[in-house]
């Protein structure tokens, strides 16, 4: 075998015997035809070479997923000729104070970047959230969190900017969460008279309350539209206890006084 039996041909419609051969070391054995028609579409629709590990398939939770690296994100955006560059990475903590370089020992709660389509003055933002992303198994992840956390705005952020070259796709960084332990929560047991009650118990990370407390704070000083964004982008954060209350609960109480000061 050739390297040029492994190459797409332009009038190409399905992969070739030999290239089916080839995949098969890179273990898509467990493949469908119709999972292989996909990856043959995004292959030669994104130009990346599967061979060359720019793009490749694998299995989630008995799915195929198409993956790319970061690089192959780069790759396509550029090729399109409309590629303006992007902004340097930035990351904050549970303050919300964006810094251009993170050096707390701790991870970061956020990173954004933005990506700038040609001619255009306003770049594409993109925030990947450290809860959404990380795995803390990983030892990639514990020794870069902020890299690692990055790559994952900016593969957001370039998705966004070119979605009919990217749509569909996402980088191997952006889905190390899939690989997260879905273990259930632990249960306890409370005894009452007659019976015994068992309750899960939710367990938060230090990075999660500090957060929660912040947007808790946050509160007062927002008007019903600015709520209903709080309420919107902070789900994750609805339920997490801080200051006596939750940011749930907090929002609801704003906006019952906010009413009643416009009724008044």
């Amino acid at each position: 075998m050739s390297s040029n039996d492994l190459v797409l041909k332009a009038d190409q419609d399905f992969w070739s015997d030999a290239q089916i051969a080839a995949l098969s070391q890179l273990g898509i054995q467990k493949a469908s035809k119709g999972d292989l028609q996909v990856f043959f579409h995004q292959a030669k629709r994104t130009g990346l070479d599967p061979f060359a590990r720019q793009i490749y398939m694998i299995e989630r939770s008995g799915r195929q997923t198409i993956q790319t690296s970061i690089d192959g994100f780069r790759i396509v955006a550029q090729r399109s000729n409309n590629y303006g560059g992007q902004t340097p990475a930035e990351w904050c903590g549970a303050d919300g104070i964006w810094k251009d370089v993170w050096l707390d020992k701790n991870p970061p709660v956020a990173a954004r970047i933005g990506v700038y389509y040609k001619d255009s003055p306003h770049a594409t933002y993109a925030v990947a959230k450290w809860d959404s992303y990380s795995s803390p198994s990983s030892p990639i992840w514990k020794k870069m969190p902020d890299l690692m956390l990055a790559k994952c705005a900016e593969a957001l952020a370039l998705r966004k900017a070119f979605p009919n070259d990217l749509s569909g796709l996402y980088t191997a960084d952006e889905m190390t969460q899939a690989d997260k332990d879905e273990s259930k929560p632990a249960k306890i047991q409370a005894e009452a008279p007659g019976k015994v009650i068992e309750a899960e118990v939710v367990e938060y990370t230090d990075v999660q309350l500090a957060r929660a407390g912040v947007l808790v704070k946050s509160v007062e000083a927002r008007d019903l539209d600015g709520l209903r964004e709080l309420w919107s982008e902070e789900k994750e954060y609805l339920d997490i206890p801080a200051h006596g209350t939750t940011l749930k609960d907090a929002i609801s109480a704003r906006v019952a006084t906010l009413k009643e000061n416009e009724e008044a």
